[in-house]
């Protein structure tokens, strides 16, 4: 048994692993936490073994953040995550840290059909890498690449990219969100993190008082035509599915291209739509090698949890 941990900005989850005869994961002791509900991972972690009275041997943990010395500082929480201190606290083992999108990207090939919507079908190159990218409370980026030796993954922070603007309106958004900041990356603009900040830059180029709505609001909004948050999201859609078109393109991902994170599922509508669709088709001299890139929407939420425990079982 793994216990395994997808350690996020806003949720954490936490479950015990166990590999099926015939391939693939069984979760078991599934559970969602807020992060905001703990002051540290430890205090979460202790509160989760607690209630299901469980002493596991081996742990493999997926966290929004670098992986420093056994360490991660998570990006978009105050949390830190040490390794070395959760074996000693906790009597485990062996735990293993991982970028939370090396968890995703691994999970893909341990998933099922039923776990992915097909958003665009292609020709998959087995040879090829996979990418498995999007926006969530940040943005994440992983590419798995078959070898002889089996899947290796790349883990990145291809989130953190500049944001590239392509249209006038893009253009006098970066134009405001440059007042407040010297860089201005994909994430800011395609994140959970930065709708706000995007949505009140919009209201600013409307010339409209800046009210903060919920997310759920803006897109609701957007599909009954409201001006402002039909911006908010054409942009942040538009951005997005540029991105991923150009990181598939500079990564050779011809495997096919998996949508991640927890923005995506609720944006996916609006990333389907002609103008982003072809943010990640039309890429010039180089059109003709994007059209037969599939392109699949990631739906398991356990998708971390297995990633990571496919991981730590990789490393034995």
């Amino acid at each position: 048994m793994i216990l395994a941990g997808d350690i996020g900005g806003t949720n954490t989850r936490f479950g015990c692993l166990t590999p099926k005869t015939n391939g693939g994961w069984e979760v078991h002791n599934y559970a969602k936490v807020r992060v905001a509900d703990y002051l540290t991972f430890d205090d979460a972690l202790r509160a989760y073994l607690s209630e299901f009275g469980i002493k596991p041997k081996r742990a493999a943990f997926a966290a929004a953040g670098p992986v420093e010395h056994d360490c991660i500082n998570l990006t978009n929480t105050d949390w830190e995550i040490s390794a070395r201190r959760i074996e000693e606290v906790h009597g485990i083992e062996k735990c293993a840290l991982f970028n939370d999108f090396a968890g995703m990207t691994r999970s893909i090939n341990e998933l099922s059909e039923d776990d992915f919507r097909v958003i665009r079908a292609g020709q998959t190159r087995k040879d090829a890498p996979i990418m498995v990218a999007g926006p969530g409370t940040g943005f994440g980026l992983g590419y798995l690449i078959p070898t002889r030796d089996g899947l290796h993954v790349i883990s990145t922070e291809g989130g953190h990219i500049s944001y590239s603007p392509q249209s006038s309106l893009e253009l006098e958004l970066l134009r405001i969100l440059r007042k407040d900041r010297e860089f201005v990356s994909l994430e800011l603009v395609s994140s959970g993190r930065g709708l706000p900040i995007i949505h009140k830059a919009i209201c600013e180029i409307h010339k409209t008082p800046y009210v903060f709505l919920e997310p759920d609001v803006i897109r609701k909004r957007a599909i009954e035509d409201d001006p402002i948050s039909k911006d908010v999201c054409n942009i942040r859609a538009a951005a997005t599915m540029g991105a991923i078109g150009d990181l598939a393109l500079a990564g050779g991902a011809r495997g096919g291209v998996v949508l991640a994170g927890g923005v995506s599922e609720h944006m996916i509508d609006f990333y389907t739509q002609p103008n982003a669709m072809n943010r990640f088709l039309n890429h010039g001299a180089r059109s003709d090698y994007m059209k037969d890139i599939p392109l699949r929407l990631l739906k398991s939420s356990l998708a971390p949890l297995i990633g990571s425990a496919a991981l730590l079982a990789d490393s034995v």
